[in-house]
């Protein structure tokens, strides 16, 4: 593509295209995410104390029987204990 025809085509883009300025820009932004219809709110499920300990226990003994190191299966010791709390 020559420098003519990049210069032509720049300016058939920018003719097509609207210019606006930062704050009609921001604007647009703010319009569109009040537009948030489509969003569905999330209710989070609530997991009781023994259901994480459950859990925990789970990953633990996965993580041992994967040779996960020591320090990672004492995360997840602790993470336990605290579910105990």
């Amino acid at each position: 593509m020559s420098n003519t025809e990049a210069h032509t085509e720049a300016d058939d883009s920018l003719a097509r295209n609207e210019i606006l300025t930062d704050n009609e820009i921001i604007r647009t932004v703010i319009a569109e995410d009040d537009d948030g219809d489509d969003v569905t709110p999330v209710n989070p499920v609530k997991i009781s104390h023994s259901e994480a300990v459950v859990a925990l226990n789970t990953s633990l003994q996965w993580a041992e029987e994967q040779n996960f190191e020591a320090h990672e299966n004492m995360l997840l010791r602790r993470l336990r204990d605290r579910a105990f709390e």
